[in-house]
């Protein structure tokens, strides 16, 4: 049983009089009889209609009910006949609950429910939470706080710059279109000049955002908003290789921020005393006044102390196993055995080893133990000093990931130099990546060798006197196999089997 109900607005006019136009709710119609006497006693002639933009349709009743709008009667009863047809078929696919749920209630339904299951959790709702404050102050709305709204924006990133084109949010989640989409990604890359890479990354989001309404929640859509979004496209992979003598300017810049770190500990060690008095001064700036004095005092007199090689050992680490920053910041001491570090956790969530080789065991056996963590410093703070290094280095463009590309052209480099070349599934289990494709950079790498074991294997192929023939031509120089007799090797392709040729042959005569 369906149910078509005209919810589209009221209107009363008078000919000749535009000013005395006035438009109703569906739900005032007395309203507008009321003004529409009034406008008699005035001795005019009102006309009362009634729009037909806005339909509701119910279907069904009970449990099984269900209800969406229209924009005409006819797109309303086309809808329901379909419906009932699908249903008499026990075909129905009930698409009425993604015109229920805009996008930006999907959005914070999804930070709620699905972010907290994430191990990017924390930039994951960071980046929802700007979406729909961003939406929200475009279009002059005061946003609904959920459970896992943030603060205020201002409070977290002064500098960011609001997004644009953003009213599409607001949105049923059934009409947004892919145009909707695309006109944001022009918007914030043309406009805003944010990089590609940057807005490709939000695009993923939206996206798994709707697969997982679709998947998770059984919001089903005819088609995805997502599908026909011609996405930025941008190469932004890194080959910025370390030279000697950057590297030598590297490694004693880490060896001075040794020397400060030593000497900023040893300082907060002897501060340690004032700083549990000064605890009890009222505020900060009594506090401040009060260790001034004192710090200068201790920094005169405070001898040079032995500076334990961190960074150093931190970047050596690095350039040696390939390892990811957050890895080798998360490595205790518990899981190091040997020439053996094994990561319980990576960033594609699957564990692995790596190969501690001499050098790196050597840095290692000089640091102390006493922390869980074999480099017991947080990611920023590593941040920070990387930068005073890179700067006191004269460094330029360079970033702590690119020892990881460093490390792996190294191992490809010197495994190509002692004659046994790693194939990608060998560095791959080096170096963690899961995605091959990641790998295919350092394939140049391998190139020379390559080409030198093509040369080996044809001229073997020429020894042998291997015969490829293809419509009626002989070819030389196929690639044989190993161990691989020439006479398999030497068959015809669309012609005249050899036997049978030889055979013929000696009829002929």
């Amino acid at each position: 049983m369906a149910s078509i109900t005209n919810r589209s607005r009221y209107t009363v006019s008078v000919t000749r009089r535009p000013e005395l136009t006035r438009s109703f709710p569906h739900t005032a119609k007395a309203r507008a009889n009321e003004y529409c006497g009034m406008l008699r006693q005035q001795g005019l002639t009102p006309r009362l209609s009634q729009g037909s933009d806005a339909w509701l349709v119910r279907i069904g009743s009970g449990r099984h009910r269900t209800s969406f709008a229209a924009r005409s009667r006819e797109e309303a009863q086309h809808t329901v006949n379909e419906i009932e047809a699908q249903r008499a078929r026990g075909l129905m696919i009930d698409y009425t609950a993604a015109r229920k749920i805009t996008f930006a209630e999907l959005v914070q339904r999804y930070i709620d429910a699905e972010c907290p299951r994430h191990k990017g959790c924390d930039v994951e709702r960071y980046t929802l939470n700007s979406f729909l404050e961003d939406a929200y102050s475009t279009v002059g709305r005061p946003r609904p706080l959920g459970p896992g709204a943030h603060a205020p924006r201002h409070r977290l990133r002064p500098r960011h710059t609001p997004r644009l084109g953003l009213e599409w949010l607001f949105k049923s989640l059934a009409d947004v279109l892919p145009k909707d989409i695309e006109g944001y990604v022009t918007e914030r890359i043309g406009e805003q000049g944010y990089a590609p890479a940057t807005v490709d990354r939000e695009l993923d989001l939206l996206s798994q955002i709707i697969n997982w309404a679709r998947k998770t929640l059984r919001i089903h859509l005819h088609e995805s908003p997502m599908y026909g979004v011609r996405r930025p496209r941008y190469f932004n992979e890194r080959d910025r290789r370390l030279s000697p003598e950057e590297e030598r300017r590297l490694f004693e810049s880490a060896r001075a921020e040794d020397r400060l770190l030593a000497r900023e500990r040893a300082l907060e060690t002897a501060l340690a005393p004032a700083r549990r008095e000064a605890e009890l001064l009222p505020n900060e700036s009594a506090r401040k006044r009060y260790l001034g004095p004192i710090r200068a005092a201790i920094e005169d007199t405070l001898a040079e102390p032995e500076a334990v090689p961190y960074y150093e050992a931190l970047l050596t680490f690095l350039l040696e196993t390939a390892a990811r920053r957050g890895e080798a910041l998360n490595l205790t001491w518990q899981h190091v055995h040997g020439n053996v570090g094994h990561l319980p956790e990576t960033k594609n969530g699957r564990a692995r080893d790596l190969a501690l080789r001499a050098n790196v065991r050597a840095f290692l056996d000089q640091l102390p133990r006493t922390p869980e963590r074999v480099f017991p410093m947080s990611v920023n703070q590593v941040r920070s000093a990387w930068n005073r290094i890179c700067e006191r280095a004269g460094l330029d463009d360079f970033h702590m990931h690119d020892l990881r590309h460093e490390a792996t052209s190294r191992i490809v480099e010197v495994a190509r130099q002692a004659g046994s070349p790693l194939d990608v599934h060998e560095l791959a289990a080096i170096t963690g990546h899961r995605d091959l494709r990641c790998l295919a950079r350092y394939t140049n790498l391998c190139m020379g060798t390559m080409a030198t074991r093509l040369d080996e294997l044809f001229e073997k192929a020429q020894r042998a006197g291997a015969r490829f023939v293809h419509k009626g031509r002989v070819r030389p120089s196929i690639r044989i196999p190993p161990g691989t007799s020439a006479d398999i090797l030497a068959f015809p392709q669309r012609g005249t089997p050899p036997a049978r040729a030889r055979s013929a042959d000696k009829r002929k005569a």
